[in-house]
């Protein structure tokens, strides 16, 4: 007997960062994550899954959009079509949801309460199954529920499904529910069925303890393969197997170009050349959202400072040439450096050039300046670029004197009246 564990569909992520870009793009996103959710509806009926199990996070914060509620109704009627359970648990995004708490799902699908920890057994599948779950209510959710779930239904196969941080999210997701792999190794559960952290992880082989990850990558952070994991219980009701399927749609990935030691236009293109063909073959047929990353001690360093839009004309006619239409580039990012020795670029006898340094001497003061200037602008941004590198001296004004280095030579060659050229 089969089933499949999923979990943060986020249906209709808004990808607010995306607005400005290719209008073709945009829109190919905007799909990726209901497309995503129909491949795996199709994954549970070829594989003729007993259930789904969906771990949270169905929606994207308080979308009021009603479509992609009409939209997750008419997929679940396929599976009840063909005789597949589905239960589900809502997430911290859910909880926040009115359409969530609106929504008639069919039959054939169970949403858990928020109150306290509920169990569904299924006595008419080849091996008896307890489903042990419960939703996110809404607000921040700092306590332990895996303590709160029941023991483990003698002579039955006994799932968990709990929407968590685990032991804290490793810094990328906010803090909910969390609590130790031991909490959930030692309840006696023959799978756990995980969801809230992005990036998939088994955490436990003996009892299987996973995170599937999302079903769609939606930015440049959640870079690689996303899906879900087809679980494989024996006639005694173990969990044997557990086995990850992709079923992005557009898979998110990030090419490293190595420049150390390269001297000229030529070589250039040919680093960026395989690194874009090996992100090619990473995207597995898929469609490729691209961030290239410049790095290596390189006298190219000259030209990626001063002439940025040359080097992004170079690499997005690679990118054309290599995957036409299926590959975007996202950003280019410059973290190049002069080779050991060579001083960085920049006309030190600049009038303003000179005041910069002189600023930047003092990144106390500077720092302060700028936290004021630069607050309430992050506040407005959306999330993504909320991380950009030159926000972070609001929170650490020792970068002031990074930060100026980094801007000198292109201040310079604005100067001089080279970039852009």
């Amino acid at each position: 007997m089969k089933f499949v564990h999923a979990a943060d569909l986020h249906l209709d992520s808004p990808l607010r960062a995306l607005q400005r870009r290719d209008p073709r793009q945009v829109e190919r996103m905007r799909r990726a994550t209901r497309e995503a959710f129909t491949r795996l509806i199709d994954l549970c009926i070829d594989e003729a899954a007993a259930f789904l199990l969906i771990a949270g996070d169905l929606y994207d914060h308080d979308n009021p959009n009603m479509q992609v509620a009409v939209f997750l109704r008419r997929e679940l009627r396929r599976l009840e079509a063909k005789g597949i359970r589905c239960v589900v648990i809502k997430g911290n995004h859910d909880a926040q949801n009115r359409i969530t708490s609106a929504l008639a799902l069919p039959g054939n699908t169970r949403v858990l309460g928020e109150r306290a920890p509920e169990t569904v057994v299924f006595d008419d599948l080849p091996v008896r199954v307890a489903v042990h779950g419960r939703s996110f209510p809404p607000g921040p959710v700092a306590d332990n529920l895996a303590a709160s779930y029941p023991p483990p239904l003698a002579g039955a196969c006994n799932i968990g499904v709990l929407h968590t941080s685990l032991a804290g999210g490793g810094g990328e997701h906010d803090v909910y529910a969390p609590c130790a792999l031991s909490d959930l190794t030692s309840r006696g559960y023959d799978y756990w069925a995980l969801g809230h952290i992005h990036r998939r992880a088994v955490m436990s082989r003996d009892p299987w303890v996973v995170f599937p990850g999302n079903l769609q990558g939606r930015h440049a952070r959640e870079t690689g393969a996303k899906g879900c994991y087809v679980v494989t219980v024996d006639g005694a009701g173990r969990a044997v197997a557990a086995s990850f399927a992709a079923l992005d749609v557009v898979r998110w990935l990030q090419a490293d170009v190595e420049l150390d030691g390269e001297a000229g236009e030529a070589g250039l293109a040919a680093c960026v050349r395989a690194a874009l063909e090996q992100a090619s073959s990473e995207a597995d047929g898929r469609a490729a959202a691209v961030r290239v990353v410049l790095k290596g001690r390189t006298p190219l360093n000259d030209l990626t400072l001063r002439r940025p839009d040359r080097v992004r004309q170079t690499v997005l006619e690679l990118a054309d040439e290599i995957a036409g239409d299926d590959m975007w580039i996202e950003k280019i990012v410059d973290h190049t450096a002069p080779p050991q020795g060579v001083a960085a670029l920049g006309d030190e006898a600049h009038e303003l050039i000179a005041i910069m340094r002189e600023l930047a001497g003092d990144a106390a003061s500077v720092g302060a300046l700028l936290g004021d200037e630069l607050t309430p602008l992050r506040t407005r941004l959306p999330g993504e670029l909320k991380e950009h590198p030159a926000l972070k001296v609001i929170d650490d004004p020792a970068r002031v004197p990074d930060l100026f280095a980094r801007l000198k030579p292109r201040l310079a060659a604005r100067l001089a009246g080279e970039e852009g050229g």
